[in-house]
């Protein structure tokens, strides 16, 4: 089972069926790579819409980048997958905190030419695959990712 907390600090309205949209993303990239391991557990993702401001603060803190950025990751899991650092009194597991810019999630979206609803899709995703072990320090890691993430995406 799998569950995504949704938490909206911006003044941006976020669709009602958002949620629901992104735990379809998340069902997808879990059955591909871990598969079996969280059929019978209860993985939890907080997603938090902040704006550039909180993300720039956010950026600063753990990553040393003095910048506002469009998506951070922070994985509770490590190698090999496990579960369990930090447990819910409903005894569900919390895979990761997920923070995107709604500021600056607006501004890609319209210079990619789509809606930020999608913007926020893709953010999404892509923050997920750094939770899962992807990243793109490299053009071979770059295309990987983004080859991964259009599969998941369409």
């Amino acid at each position: 089972m799998v569950r995504l907390f949704v938490f909206n600090e911006t003044e941006e309205k976020i669709p009602k069926n958002f949620g629901q949209v992104l735990v379809g993303f998340f069902c997808k990239i879990l059955e591909d790579r871990i598969g079996e391991i969280l059929k019978s557990s209860k993985a939890t993702v907080n997603l938090i819409f902040v704006g550039d401001k909180e993300i720039h603060a956010i950026n600063k803190k753990y990553r040393k980048k003095d910048e506002p950025t469009d998506v951070l990751s922070f994985s509770y899991i490590g190698d090999g997958v496990s579960f369990g650092v930090f447990k819910t009194p409903e005894k569900s597991f919390i895979v990761a905190d997920i923070f995107i810019s709604v500021d600056t999630a607006k501004k890609q979206a319209l210079w990619r030419g789509h809606s930020l609803k999608r913007e926020m899709e893709i953010l999404f995703v892509h923050g997920l695959l750094h939770v899962f072990g992807f990243d793109h320090r490299n053009d071979k890691e770059e295309k990987e990712m983004e080859e991964y993430a259009g599969k998941i995406l369409n």
